[in-house]
């Protein structure tokens, strides 16, 4: 078994950048992906560079903060107040697809020119899942720039398989308890063990971090990131997971 970690939200908030170098440098933590819309995302580019960090994901945003463009430019994608929609399934069905592949590309060209290395997209709150014509601009984008992408499709039928089919760089398993805001050990101990003896590629993610005031003005997940970030930096896990000759990657290694 292989075992990519990765940290959503890099770049929400300083503090959450910080909790996510700590629990990559000293933790279980292989991989991360950035909001690079966020006003903090130049400062935590820094930051982790600094810390010898210099590749991680975009995590592709349009349900959270202001565009990178301007709203005017993507109309069919932001509210009355230019913000974007706070889900996925607020996003007006009539949306324009060439405002949000130009969108989607100003938050991978800003990610570039921050000095990082793109090794793999991914979307907050999934919103690669809204339809298929959603998945189909995101699995262009990681043609374009020729990286991997996570796996979201496992989490809709209707819509697995393409990924693979695209011959895209992926996971063969993207885990996940959407019922529950934050990892919990015997879960995570559950999909070790149920994929420890095989050859496959899985992905969990999770949302680590330090919580702060202004995490908790703009987030849901709060308190939940500072669990996820000590349940990654225990050193009981780590042994679990060389005893059982798990190996643990980056995106940068499929």
């Amino acid at each position: 078994m292989k075992l990519i970690i990765n940290a959503d939200d890099f770049g929400i908030t300083t503090k959450v950048s910080e909790g996510i170098i700590h629990g990559m440098k000293q933790g279980l933590i292989t991989d991360t992906s950035a909001l690079v819309n966020s006003k903090h995302f130049e400062k935590s580019s820094v930051m982790a560079l600094e810390a010898g960090i210099t590749a991680m994901g975009v995590h592709l945003n349009l349900t959270f903060m202001a565009p990178m463009l301007q709203a005017s430019v993507v109309q069919s994608i932001v509210d009355e107040s230019g913000r974007f929609y706070r889900k996925p399934g607020l996003i007006p069905l009539s949306y324009d697809a060439r405002e949000v592949r130009a969108e989607l590309k100003a938050q991978i060209e800003a990610f570039l020119d921050s000095g990082l290395t793109l090794n793999h997209l991914d979307t907050h709150h999934g919103v690669s899942l809204k339809d298929a014509q959603m998945l189909d601009l995101v699995m262009e984008l990681a043609r374009e720039y020729n990286v991997p992408m996570r796996r979201d499709d496992l989490l809709s039928p209707e819509l697995s398989g393409k990924i693979a089919e695209a011959g895209i760089r992926s996971t063969d398993k993207l885990c996940g308890d959407p019922a529950v805001p934050s990892l919990q050990e015997p879960w995570l101990r559950g999909i070790l063990d149920e994929y420890k003896d095989t050859d496959c590629i899985v992905e969990i993610a999770g949302h680590p971090g330090y919580a702060d005031e202004e995490l908790r003005s703009i987030s849901s997940l709060v308190d939940e990131r500072e669990h996820d970030l000590a349940l990654l930096l225990n050193p009981a896990l780590r042994d679990y997971i060389e005893e059982h000759g798990i190996t643990l990657i980056s995106y940068s290694q499929l």
